[in-house]
């Protein structure tokens, strides 16, 4: 290969590799974009109201922007979809008991024997909120793709809970105080609007004292549970339609 021939090749080199930098550069910047699955727009007649966190309310829709606002705030996030739903609050018995508005949601959002049922959700996960001087462990916010409306969160405070306690009465008055078997503390139960909001505090296999705050959107899940009942019986039709043809 004749020196001429060697720049030449040097310099193709070199311009696919910048070509390469630039093309993974727009795909890192991008990527949190294409993560998200837009959502149809917001019901404008769903009533405001009920709880809120970081201004995120039952009315919010899931989109780019506020994506990207969250991870400005409470730092870069884990996202996944399709993801099943558990809306557990101590154990089943409990939920029975004390909150069967939640029972009866989460029956039909899960298989009668246990089985595993994906939802069409999507489930962003922040890990790194204290980094950025936010007093939480762990944040769980989890959006219907259908409305693009908030389902549940899960949020586990850093600070000591009788502050957190303390905010969330002041704010929405005193809760519903629930003994619960096998714990220490009592369960604390808001509500406001039709939505709930659970606050409890257990002991973990570690030792370590778990404190958690849950809001369920209870409007928004039942729209949920509406629309997955309403793709299963357009299903079955078709399926009894294939069937029909067949023979």
């Amino acid at each position: 290969m004749t020196p001429s021939q060697q720049r030449n090749l040097i310099i193709v080199l070199v311009a696919a590799g910048s070509l390469i930098v630039v093309i993974f550069t727009v795909l890192a910047l991008t990527r949190s974009q294409r993560d998200i699955q837009i959502a149809v727009p917001a019901d404008n007649a769903l009533p405001s109201g009920g709880f809120t966190f970081f201004d995120l309310d039952r009315t919010t829709v899931l989109n780019r922007e506020l994506r990207q606002t969250l991870s400005e705030m409470l730092g870069s996030d884990a996202i996944a979809h399709a993801t099943p739903i558990d809306l557990t609050v101590v154990n089943q018995q409990f939920l029975e008991t004390h909150l069967a508005v939640l029972d009866d949601l989460n029956q039909r959002l899960n298989p009668p024997m246990g089985g595993r049922r994906e939802h069409d959700t999507t489930r962003l996960t922040y890990h790194r909120a204290e980094q950025h001087q936010m007093p939480f462990r762990y944040i769980e916010l989890v959006f219907s793709n259908i409305t693009g409306h908030p389902l549940y969160f899960t949020i586990n405070p850093t600070d000591d809970f009788a502050n957190s306690i303390a905010t969330l009465t002041s704010k929405y008055g005193p809760p519903r105080i629930v003994p619960a078997e096998n714990m220490d503390s009592p369960v604390r139960i808001w509500e406001q609007d039709g939505d709930i909001l659970v606050a409890t505090t257990f002991p973990r296999r570690n030792g370590r004292l778990s404190q958690e705050l849950r809001i369920y959107f209870v409007g928004n899940l039942e729209q949920l549970v509406a629309s997955e009942d309403q793709a299963l019986r357009r299903q079955n039709r078709n399926t009894r339609q294939a069937g029909e043809r067949a023979f």
